[in-house]
């Protein structure tokens, strides 16, 4: 459970990958800075969604076809919102994501790109043979403050990414 202001409504999202080809879904970050209750209340929506994404399952189907099965993704494109009151800049940082253990994806399912100078973190989700597994991580981003130029960096506490084949 985050710690902070205002929690909004969580929710489980879903992400259905057809045979044989691919899903791009766009999302959308907004970190906060810690409050003296803890952590600060990072909100990870669909893009023109206000509900927060606690978990988030990408199931493939059943196939039987090795070509296909590696042909197959989800690709998450992860923007950074920027919050004007905050007084600074966020940025994902250190590979974008932390898992909350050292080999919590042991298939290698997810892998992560930061691009677009910061602002903007792809995931590639692929299921190559049957499992399903919960991958629990905090997005890491850093936030340069406008008037000193310190950057600190921070992690959110979910959500969870639940990649399965077949769904």
């Amino acid at each position: 459970m985050k710690k902070g202001k205002k929690k909004l409504t969580s929710e489980n999202v879903t992400i259905l990958v057809p045979r044989g080809g691919q899903v791009i879904q766009y999302f959308n970050l907004t970190p906060a800075l810690p409050t003296d209750t803890g952590r600060g209340d990072w909100i990870f929506t669909e893009d023109g969604s206000t509900q927060d994404i606690e978990t988030l399952t990408v199931g493939f189907a059943e196939n039987p076809l090795p070509l296909e099965r590696e042909l197959e993704r989800a690709v998450l494109v992860i923007s950074m919102v920027q919050n004007p009151s905050s007084n600074g800049t966020w940025r994902f940082a250190l590979g974008g994501v932390a898992t909350d253990h050292g080999d919590e994806d042991p298939n290698n399912d997810v892998v992560v790109d930061i691009i677009d100078n910061g602002f903007t973190l792809i995931a590639y989700v692929q299921v190559l043979e049957n499992s399903a597994e919960y991958i629990p991580f905090g997005f890491v981003a850093s936030f340069t403050d406008d008037d000193t130029g310190v950057v600190s960096i921070y992690e959110s506490q979910d959500p969870g990414i639940v990649p399965v084949r077949p769904m």
